[in-house]
């Protein structure tokens, strides 16, 4: 059972044109954490300026969200929260001082808020069109470091799928108007304490899912992109993450994968079947799984929790659950209960898993589990955003902007580092080859150098 305290003190673990500069088929959705919705940009191997005198433009939204920026159609698409009186969401030294709020002191406000969907120019950051995908009270409270606007759109460059678990909206609009296609009302559920909401939906080719997981009532669904039909749902007996669905797409297989509370799941994305499930683990997920096309790694981790991993092989059905003191099987490659990110998702690339957590970046053999080094970034301040792979370098962008280059080798090295100032919380772009950062103030728009 999620406890509120392990939230409170991990705390704000909420926070997440395509082609071949992606390493995406063209016309492969992108969303949180890219086109693969993994993290991993192969083919974007260009340098990282050094700060954001850099920026090709710049754009200040209206109202407030830590939706990360989406790239799709040469357009770049922002989700945002808005309303007369509306704050700020605070950093990490302003969020902690509000802890009292987890304990049931947050409220909803009385105050009519605007979602709002806006499409930007990719090559001069102009808006085309600004759409109000919903107007209403929120129902339920955020803390003071989280938006009405967490989670990031995902889209396939036609259309952009938008869901808000605080007004349970489900919105569908085309990409090139801004008009609305469809919505589906799915309702709010309360989140455990008062936090808010921050699971964004996934996309494949024909789908869009949606996972709810709350208090009570949590279910996982697929829509029609086409219709906004619901094909199907799954009731979860969980309560409530922040995960957001992986579509992974392995050797054997596509399925849709869940990290929820005590739960590991994988579902037939056609069917909503559930294919394997692994209950050994505890507490809620903010974080998302790692995985290639070989292995799937879940983990997470909380100051009540030593932290908590689990690697997955592609191919098998049924019940998981390691029996006893089993540390492996055929279908699980490894568990250790080890410190793990509680806030941004891990990354795996070339077989090692990337985990951030503090200020540390630590590196695993995503074989067997192995920890490689463990290493402090210099001057890094905490880390909410999830770690991605662009090329050959794993980086860390902090709260306060500093984004950190490293090897991706099985030893550490420190490739460079630049400083882009503002609060940073949501999860960089790089999709369309550009370096998308969205802070608290502003949207930046950072060409890459050659090296």
């Amino acid at each position: 059972m999620f406890q509120p305290l392990k939230l409170a003190i991990s705390t704000f673990a909420v926070f997440g044109s395509l082609g071949a500069s992606a390493g995406a088929e063209p016309g492969t959705p992108n969303g949180f954490r890219g086109p693969m919705g993994n993290g991993v940009y192969p083919y974007v191997t260009q340098a990282i300026p050094a700060d954001a005198k850099a920026a090709e433009w710049r754009h200040k939204p209206t109202g407030f969200g830590w939706a990360a920026p989406v790239s799709g159609g040469g357009k770049v698409f922002l989700m945002a929260a808005n309303a007369e009186k509306i704050s700020k969401p605070a950093d990490f030294a302003k969020g902690t001082r509000d802890l009292g709020m987890f304990m049931g002191g947050s409220k909803p406000p009385k105050e009519p808020h605007s979602w709002i969907l806006t499409a930007l120019d990719g090559a001069n950051g102009q808006p085309v069109w600004t759409t109000k995908l919903f107007e209403g009270v929120p129902k339920i409270a955020h803390h003071s470091s989280n938006t009405y606007a967490t989670e990031t759109p995902v889209t396939d460059g036609q259309r952009v799928c938008c869901w808000a678990g605080s007004c349970g909206q489900l919105v569908c609009v085309d990409a090139q108007t801004g008009k609305i296609l469809w919505r589906q009302d799915l309702g709010v559920e309360p989140r455990a304490t008062g936090f808010g909401s921050g699971s964004s939906p996934a996309m494949d080719g024909e789908r869009v899912y949606v996972q709810c997981d709350a208090e009570k009532n949590s279910f996982v669904a697929a829509f029609s992109l086409e219709t906004g039909k619901e094909l199907w749902r799954q009731n979860r007996k969980v309560k409530t993450s922040w995960s957001t669905p992986l579509v992974w797409k392995n050797q054997k297989r596509t399925e849709l994968v869940l990290c929820g509370d005590g739960l590991l799941s994988s579902y037939d994305p056609a069917t909503g079947k559930e294919l394997w499930r692994y209950t050994a683990l505890s507490g809620g997920f903010a974080t998302s799984p790692a995985a290639d096309e070989n292995l799937l790694i879940a983990c997470k981790s909380d100051p009540f929790n030593p932290g908590q991993y689990v690697a997955v092989r592609p191919g098998f059905d049924g019940d998981l659950t390691l029996k006893g003191k089993e540390l492996a099987s055929a279908a699980i490659a490894w568990v250790k209960k080890e410190k793990g990110p509680g806030l941004g998702s891990p990354v795996l690339s070339k077989g090692r898993l990337f985990v951030s957590s503090d200020q540390f970046l630590t590196c695993l053999d995503a074989s067997t589990g192995t920890q490689l080094w463990k290493e402090r970034l210099p001057g890094a301040k905490s880390v909410a955003a999830s770690v991605w792979v662009q090329g050959d370098s794993v980086c860390v962008l902090d709260e306060g902007g500093k984004l950190f280059r490293v090897a991706n080798e099985p030893v550490f090295k420190l490739l460079g580092k630049s400083d882009f100032g503002d609060t940073h919380w949501s999860t960089p772009d790089l999709s369309s080859g550009k370096l998308l950062l969205r802070g608290v103030d502003e949207v930046l728009s950072i060409p890459l150098k050659s090296n």
